[in-house]
């Protein structure tokens, strides 16, 4: 069995409201789909959305990295060989790794469907809900609080603040949603690689007692000697995120003790067998597994929720096809408030809509 055809798409996909971190502002989710064919005429879809302050990628980096690079690769590749067609997607091209996820994606979608089971099965879970958080954007603290209170009327009990705003007030920001929600509604603080280790160490003893689960993040990516630094000295938690793309990264931060928590996220590691080999360094290392996303589409988004499913991830950070407009798709995940229902059927469960449709 080979790849005989392939189609690629652009597809904008507009947000309800804008999302802002420190390192930048979105209002469209610039999705970029593959349908794989077989000769055998199986059909996996997968999905990549760049991210270009983090990845490096755009949609023409992605797009040019797939026809130029990845699927001439795999297509002379026996699918029936599936370690080797992940090895050839890997080293198809240096980095890329969005572009890459995209088409793992859409080959563990192909795969599952031919065994007839749903892509959570197949990667060895069950199925079961989960508990996402939901992003506050980053903003003053008056439109934070706003933000927050809305987000838990509609039924979230995790809150993924948004912090980095560079004018010394991020830890009024995070006290002020603390005081304007419930207590049991955790707090999770993402400051996207914003503060130096002094401002992490004074916002997180400022913290301490504030009942924030984790911060995620604080220092630049390849800071791992700061990272390290807070996350023996801080009394809370701490998340890598952005350090963390390979399984050498990782190994490197283990060595070092410079995390509590890892952030997987299919955009930084290829897809999902590059994350599944994360997840499982994760655990025998001892430490929490969190997955997330980029802000990406309805695809993807339900790749990472069977993912996190499979690997029974403590965080889940998957909120981000709630904030589309329209998905453009017919099924993939559900929310109900925080909680994410899992599509039934083979594969992802989940379909493009054309250009247009609406979901």
């Amino acid at each position: 069995m080979k790849i005989q055809d392939y189609t690629i798409h652009h597809c904008p996909l507009p947000l309800a409201v804008p999302f802002r971190t420190a390192l930048r502002l979105v209002t469209t989710v610039d999705e970029v789909r593959v349908a794989l064919t077989t000769d055998t005429g199986a059909v996996g879809i997968g999905s990549a959305a760049p991210t270009a302050a983090i990845t490096g990628e755009t949609v023409p980096s992605i797009i040019g990295a797939l026809e130029q690079h990845i699927l001439p690769a795999i297509r002379t590749v026996d699918l029936e060989d599936r370690h080797q067609v992940f090895e050839t997607i890997r080293g198809s091209i240096v980095g890329n790794t969005s572009a890459k996820a995209a088409v793992d994606i859409a080959l563990h979608d192909l795969f599952a469907k031919i065994r007839g089971e749903s892509l959570v099965t197949y990667l060895g879970g069950v199925s079961r809900s989960l508990w996402t958080d939901a992003t506050v954007s980053l903003s003053d603290r008056e439109m934070m609080q706003r933000q927050a209170e809305a987000l838990v009327e509609q039924g979230f009990k995790h809150l993924k603040i948004k912090v980095g705003g560079r004018d010394g007030h991020d830890v009024e920001r995070v006290m002020a949603i603390r005081e304007a929600i419930p207590s049991h509604i955790a707090l999770w603080l993402d400051p996207n690689q914003s503060w130096t280790v002094r401002e992490s160490l004074a916002a997180c003893e400022a913290l301490a007692d504030w009942a924030v689960e984790f911060v995620e993040q604080p220092t630049a990516a390849l800071d791992l000697t700061g990272l390290r630094t807070i996350t023996h000295r801080s009394p809370i938690p701490i998340a890598a995120d952005e350090s963390v793309f390979s399984l050498d990264q990782l190994r490197r931060i283990l060595d070092l003790g410079a995390a509590d928590i890892i952030n997987v996220k299919l955009m930084k590691s290829g897809g999902l067998a590059g994350a599944s080999r994360l997840a499982e360094l994760v655990a025998d290392a001892g430490l929490e597994l969190m997955v997330g996303s980029m802000m990406e589409g309805m695809v993807s988004v339900t790749a990472a929720a069977m993912f996190a499913a499979a690997y029974r991830a403590k965080y889940v950070d998957l909120d981000a096809a709630y904030f589309l407009r329209d998905p453009k798709t017919d099924g993939g995940v559900s929310y109900h408030g925080g909680n994410m229902t899992l599509p039934s059927g083979s594969g992802l469960g989940v379909q493009f809509l054309s250009e247009g449709a609406s979901a």
